[in-house]
């Protein structure tokens, strides 16, 4: 069970992940296009729904892999 505020936090970390690797990265990279399906269920999801520890832990493994491949 999430907060509004945690709601947004998950929306906004995986915003800042794509964006920070968005410019050296493929866009069609399933890690991204997972970050991006995840964005649009939140989106739709009440507070309530929402896993906060577990979907903030699968952003930052995403996030981790993205930035891995930038490198």
């Amino acid at each position: 069970m999430a907060t509004f505020m945690e709601k947004d936090v998950l929306i906004e970390c995986i915003s800042t992940a794509l964006g920070l690797t968005a410019y050296n990265n493929n866009l069609d990279h399933p890690a991204r296009i997972e970050l991006l399906e995840l964005r649009n269920k939140l989106y739709g999801m009440e507070p309530e729904e929402i896993n906060y520890k577990e979907e903030l832990s699968f952003i930052k493994d995403k996030k981790a892999i993205l930035e891995s491949i930038s490198n």
